[in-house]
C-alpha cells in the first residue's frame, strides 16, 4: 500500500525584538477527499455511553480544512534544563470517552485521571508492541488517580470495560511540542535558534479490522517530517498537509 502524504513548507523570518528564542507557528490541513467515517457502537452501559460515540480519529474543520488533534514536535532534542517543572495534566473518563482524545505532556508530568462517569472504567496505557505502562481501575464516579509520567513515547489508551474507547498520550523530554486546535493551528514558542527536524503526528483513521472484543483497530499513525531553521528572534511558519493513504 502506497502512502500519499503531502507536505508543504514555508519559512518566513520576522523580527520580534523581545522573544526569547524563535517561535514556530503553522497549521495542519487535510488535502483531498474526506473519508466517510463510521459511527462507533457502544456495547455496554449505553445509558451513560449512548448507543454510538463520536468518531474522533479524524476531525477536520469544515471552514478551513484544519486538522484537530495532531501533535507537532521537534525531534532529536535532548532533555532541556532550566524550564519550569512539567506540572499536572488531567485526563477524564467522560461519557465513555477519553477527554482529551489526544494529550501531549512532558516527562515528569503528574497525570490526574478522573472518572466523571457513574460506571466502572479500567484505563490501560500501552507503548508500541503492546508494552504495558500503567493500569488504572476506577469503579467510582468522581474517583481521581494520579500517575507520574516517567518515559517518553506514544502511548495508546484503552479501557477494558468499554472496547470502543480509544485515546493517545504523547510524552516528550522537552517542551517544544503542541497539539493543533479546532482550526488546525499550532504554536511552539521559545525555541533556541538552530536547525531542527520537526514532525507532525496524527493517528490513523482507516479501520483495518475489529478484534474479538469488538475493539476497532486502525491503520498505523501518520508522521510528516521536515527540517526547519529557527531564527534567534523570529518566526517560522509551516503548513503540514495530511491525506489518506491509498
Amino acid at each position: 500500500m502506497l502512502a500519499i502524504i503531502f507536505f508543504s513548507f514555508l519559512l518566513l523570518l520576522g523580527q520580534t525584538g523581545t522573544a526569547a528564542g524563535g517561535t514556530i507557528t503553522g497549521r495542519v490541513v487535510f488535502r483531498g477527499e474526506l473519508p466517510v467515517l463510521p459511527q462507533i457502537q457502544a456495547r455496554k452501559d449505553r445509558g451513560v455511553c449512548g448507543e454510538t460515540t463520536p468518531f474522533e480519529a479524524l476531525i477536520v474543520s469544515t471552514a478551513n480544512r484544519g486538522v484537530q488533534q495532531a501533535v507537532v514536535f521537534l525531534e532529536g532534542v535532548a532533555r532541556v534544563e532550566g524550564h519550569a517543572p512539567p506540572g499536572e495534566a488531567v485526563l477524564e473518563n467522560r461519557d465513555c470517552r477519553f477527554v482529551p482524545h489526544v494529550l501531549a505532556v512532558r516527562v515528569g508530568t503528574e497525570l490526574a485521571v478522573v472518572n466523571v462517569d457513574p460506571v466502572l472504567h479500567n484505563l490501560r496505557a500501552w507503548l508500541p508492541e503492546r508494552r504495558h505502562v500503567f493500569n488504572i481501575v476506577q469503579p467510582a464516579q468522581g474517583q481521581v488517580t494520579r500517575r507520574t509520567i516517567k518515559r517518553p513515547g506514544v502511548m495508546t489508551l484503552t479501557c477494558d470495560a468499554h472496547p470502543h474507547m480509544l485515546g493517545y498520550l504523547l510524552t516528550f523530554e522537552h517542551p517544544y511540542f503542541a497539539v493543533t486546535d479546532s482550526t488546525g493551528a499550532f504554536r511552539i514558542p521559545g525555541v533556541p535558534p538552530g536547525v531542527y527536524r520537526i514532525s507532525a503526528w496524527h493517528e490513523g483513521w482507516t479501520v483495518v479490522r475489529r478484534d474479538p472484543d469488538g475493539r476497532v483497530l486502525y491503520e498505523p499513525p501518520h508522521l510528516l517530517s521536515r527540517e526547519v531553521v529557527v531564527p534567534e528572534d523570529g518566526e517560522g511558519q509551516l503548513v503540514f498537509e495530511l491525506a489518506s493513504r491509498l
